[in-house]
Formats: C-alpha cells, structure tokens, sequence
C-alpha cells in the first residue's frame, strides 16, 4: 500500500476589520454620502444667497431709476416755475400766486396765458409718465425788498412708489443798485438851443455835468427844484411829485442846481460810468439782467409799450415816438396815470436819435451822445455817458417811484445757499 504524503496549503486569509462594531467599507460609502449631502447643501446656500443678492442688487438698480425717473420731474416742475415767474407769477391780476401748468390761452391784450394747474405729467409714454406737484410761496419780507420765492418741487417716478424734493428759492436780481439823485446826468457837455424843462421835485440838483452846460436862448428853457417855501417842505421832498417847484435856472441864470464841469465824472469811461449805475460791466449786465435784447438796425418801435422791462438797444438808435413805461400811449403833453405806470430801463449801447415825441416812465442810459429834435419826455431820468443836445423840446421829471420800480425788472436768480433736495 501506497501511502500519498499530502502538503498542507494554507490559504489566503480574508481579513475584516471592524471599527465600532461595523466594517470598514461599509464607512467608506457613507462618508462619500455624508460628503455628498454637505456639498449639495453648500451649493444650495450659494445659489440662494447668489438669488438673494442678484434679486437686490435689482432692487436697488430699481430703486435707483425710479429715484432718479422722481428727479427728474422735481427738475422739470422747478425749471418751469422758475420761467414762469420770470415771465410774470400775477397774469390775471387776482393778486394770487398762479398755478404754473397748462396755462388757458391768452386772452387780449395779453400775451401769456394763466396756467390752470400745480400738477403736471412728464414724459410722452403714456402709462409710464412720472409726475410732478409745485407749490410757490411769496416770500418777499417788505414793500421796500425785492420779490423773492419759494418754489418746492415734488416729483413722483412713473409708478409713483418714489419721490423726491427740490426746494430753491429765487430772488429778483437788483437792476439798478444805484438810483440817480437828479433828472439828468451827461458825463459830457449839455447843449440846449431848443427849449427844455428839467425838474427835481425831489431834491435841489437837476442837471450834473462833466461838460459845460449850455441853456441857449429859448425862453422856456428852465430847470426847477423842490420850492422851500411848500408848506410841506422839506418834508415833501420824501414823497415823489409831491412839493412844490420853483425856477432856479434859465438862459439867463444858471443856478447851484446846475453842477457843470465836474472832473470826476468826465475822467469816467462810458463803461464805468455805466457800472457806477448799473453795478457790473455793461456786458455782464446784458448777460444777466437783460429781458428785452433787440438787435441794432431793428425798429425801436419794438418797444412800444414795453412795461417792466430791462431793454437793451444793441447800437445806434433812431427812435421816432413812441411809449415805454406805461400800459397804454401816451401823446403831447398827457401823461401816463399812476395806475398804469409799469416802469421799464432803457439802455442805448450807442448813440440815440429821439424826435416824434416819445414818452419814457423809468431810466434811458445812453452810452453814446443823444440827440433831441422832437418833443421828448422822460419820467424818471436820463443818463447820457456823452454829449446831451437838444434842438426840439426836452422835458424830464425827476421821479424816485418811477425809478424804484425798475429795481425789479431783473430776471429771477437763485439765493445763495437756498437749494436742496431732500
């Protein structure tokens, strides 16, 4: 008998390791499922924060246009009450504030209408327009105080969920911050060889010269002042029109009312003694203070009954009657009632031809020479930064109320630190 030796082979063992009573592979899977989940977690907070941030960075964008859609329309109520002011804040003469939208068409003799509404839409697209509220406040403090106002400019965006406010007050620009004392100032000589009446129920001054005065021949040539013997006097002298006058000169006498040959102003220039007036430069007062620009070689005529105004003659004018200053003409010897006076500035950047009889209530500056060979009128006073020569007939009252007024027929600027928009 064959006994077979056998070998022992020892197989591979298969060795688990368990770590708290559970197999290692098993962990294995669930940590790539644990790890999993936090991920899916961590995507899902990033995106809802990303959603979350997109959705209010577009609110704020939102928030903006339509802050600034609200802006826009608070600009466009202010910019349209400032323009209406200027062109007159009473048309209808009811002594209220007008509203400044959709003005009713004009009815004669006026040539704006009066606006029907504080509340206007803005934009063309309609269903998507913003809006705008206006409310103007008159803040003038004293008769004697320019006209000054408070426009407060609410505007709402298309859907009305943002407004805003602008607030700015406007104040009439002084346009003439240094009356003249007496009737007629030339800086150089005054030569009368027609007839004249110059008169200063006012004061003792009636013609200031840097020239010679020449009083011709004519026996109607005559200054007068305030009489010291008006019972009045000289109290009377502080209200316009109101004292009695007296003669002081004429072709025979020239009184101390006449102040001829002054060297200070004949050494002025035009141009400063433009200033010494007016209080800027002849150009800075055209680009400021202005309301009636007419061109040279126009037709003065232009100007016919001109109320109000700053009226500014570029060059040498040739005016042929005419009423400026008053509502309605005036002719001959009439003259303008007081109810009708509406004041004006005349300036002649040149030199000025007057014959046919025009009639002025307010101040002429005539920066050249002037020549008189009509019938002229001049309520107030006249500034003449030349030579003054009359053949016809001059006739000027002095008149501090006429000259007064014409301080607030500067357009409208807006007071300093006045602005904001909240």
């Amino acid at each position: 008998m064959v006994i077979k030796s056998h070998q022992y082979k020892e197989q591979p063992r298969k060795v688990v390791i368990f770590s708290g009573g559970k197999p290692v592979g098993n962990q294995r899977g669930a940590i790539v499922i644990s790890l999993s989940i936090i991920f899916l977690l961590l995507t899902t907070f990033v995106t809802l924060y990303s959603t979350k941030a997109i959705l209010l960075e577009q609110k704020i964008v939102n928030n903006q246009t339509r802050s600034a859609l609200a802006f826009e329309a608070a600009e466009f109520g202010l910019s349209t009450a400032v323009q209406y002011i200027s062109d007159g804040i009473d048309r209808d003469d009811d002594t209220n504030i007008d509203p400044i939208f959709a003005p009713a068409a004009a009815v004669a003799p006026a040539v704006l209408g009066v606006g029907t509404t504080n509340t206007s839409l803005v934009g063309t697209v309609v269903g998507k327009q913003q809006s705008v509220t206006v409310t103007i406040t008159d803040i003038t403090t004293a008769p004697d105080t320019f006209f000054a106002f408070r426009i407060v400019s609410q505007g709402f965006s298309d859907d009305s969920s943002a407004t805003r406010t602008i607030t700015q007050v406007i104040r009439v620009v002084d346009a003439l911050p240094n009356v003249p004392d007496n009737p007629l100032t030339a800086r150089g000589t005054v030569d009368i060889a027609g007839s004249a009446t110059v008169i200063n129920p006012e004061g003792t001054s009636s013609i200031w010269s840097g020239g010679d005065v020449e009083l011709g021949a004519n026996n109607s040539v005559s200054t007068e002042v305030a009489d010291p013997s008006d019972a009045n006097y000289p109290l009377c002298m502080d209200t316009p029109m109101k004292c009695n006058t007296v003669s002081t000169s004429n072709k025979v006498t020239v009184g101390l009312d006449i102040i001829e040959h002054d060297s200070n102003l004949a050494n002025l220039t035009a141009e400063k003694m433009f200033e010494n007036f007016f209080g800027m430069t002849p150009a800075a007062y055209k680009a400021s203070t202005v309301t009636m620009d007419l061109a040279g070689g126009s037709d003065f005529g232009a100007a016919h009954l001109a109320t109000n105004e700053v009226i500014w003659y570029d060059g040498d004018a040739d005016i042929n009657g005419g009423t400026v200053g008053c509502t309605v003409a005036v002719t001959g010897g009439n003259i303008c009632d007081v109810a009708n006076e509406d004041p004006s500035i005349v300036i002649i950047d040149g030199n000025a031809d007057m014959k046919g009889g025009p009639h002025f209530y307010g101040i002429v500056f005539v920066m050249g020479n002037v020549t008189l060979s009509g019938n002229s009128t001049v309520h107030g006073a006249m500034i003449v930064a030349g030579e003054s020569n009359t053949t016809g007939s001059l006739n000027i009252w002095y008149n501090s109320r006429l000259l007064s007024n014409t301080r607030d027929n500067g357009g409208f600027s807006a007071a300093s630190g006045a602005w904001k928009d909240f």
